[in-house]
Parts: structure tokens; sequence; C-alpha cells
């Protein structure tokens, strides 16, 4: 059984460990976070956890092992979360793991009244995140080409997204 719990400083190692280079931090985290990561962007995430909150962090465990990393941002103005800097621990990825983090993290973004659409943004090289979030509900919006360069080549970016489920 995986639970989420509230990302907090004790994680930071274990989630630093998990990115071996400046392309694997942009693959998780996007154009601003940078390799290494430290504590400072960490503690950066966390600290917009007020309320309400601009972005809440958990840790997914199986028993008392991380196993998994999610981030929603919130525009309340708009009624959007957004689904960012997902991972699985890289010695736990191919079990499964995913689906079952994710869907959690679903219900956390809809738990706002006021959220109504769950939105993220995924490189267009990385299918298997793209088959996992279809497989979870999102749908493609539209590709925005060459949103950055990563060691000489040009990323596109995919957005996805879903809107609340009807009960």
């Amino acid at each position: 059984m995986m639970t989420l719990v509230p990302f907090a400083r004790e994680h930071f190692a274990t989630l630093s460990d998990w990115f071996g280079s400046e392309a694997d931090i942009i693959q998780w985290g996007g154009p601003l976070v940078h390799f290494p990561l430290t504590d400072v962007q960490l503690q950066t995430m966390l600290d917009e956890g007020h309320t309400p909150p601009r972005r809440l962090c958990w840790m997914a465990m199986a028993q008392t092992l991380p196993v998994g990393h999610a981030q929603l941002a919130f525009t309340w103005e708009t009624g959007t979360a957004r689904l960012s800097r997902v991972a699985i621990a890289p010695a736990q990825r191919g079990r499964g793991l995913a689906i079952p983090m994710l869907r959690q993290i679903i219900r956390e973004a809809f738990r706002f009244p006021t959220i109504t659409r769950l939105e993220l943004n995924v490189y267009a090289g990385n299918a298997p995140a793209q088959k996992t979030y279809q497989k979870l509900g999102f749908q493609q919006e539209h590709t925005q080409r060459a949103t950055i360069q990563v060691n000489g080549t040009y990323w596109d970016t995919v957005r996805m997204s879903m809107q609340r489920p009807t009960p």
C-alpha cells in the first residue's frame, strides 16, 4: 500500500539522489530547477505551501520507503491546479507505482471545491509519462515546439489536462 506524506526537509537528500544530471533535473522539474538539486531549491518549493497554498508537495511512501514524489501548483483565480515534478524513485521504476500515486494526487487536487481543471506539461520525448497520464484520463491539448534546449537538443512540451470528474 502506498501513502502520501507531506514533503519535508528530511526528504531532501533522498529526492536529490534520484537525479544524476542536468537533463534528469529538467525532465523532472522544468527549466527553473538546476543540477545539482539543492536544499535551497527544495525549500523554495516548500515555502509556497501557505494558506491558500500556491504549491503542495508530497512523497509517496511504501511503508517507510520513499518511492515517489509529486507536486501541485495552484492558480486559484482560474480554478486550475498544475500537476508537476512527478518522479518515481529509480530503483522502484517499472513496478506500476506511478498510477496509484497519481490517482492520490488527482484526488488531492480536486478535494478543493474551486479547482475544476488539472493540467500538466510533459516533454514530448517522455512517451512513458504521456501514456501514464492518458491512462489516468488526461487529454492532450497541444504541443509547444522547442521550449528548452538540453545538451544541444531542443525539447518540445506537450500540454495535457482533465476536468473535475463528475460524481
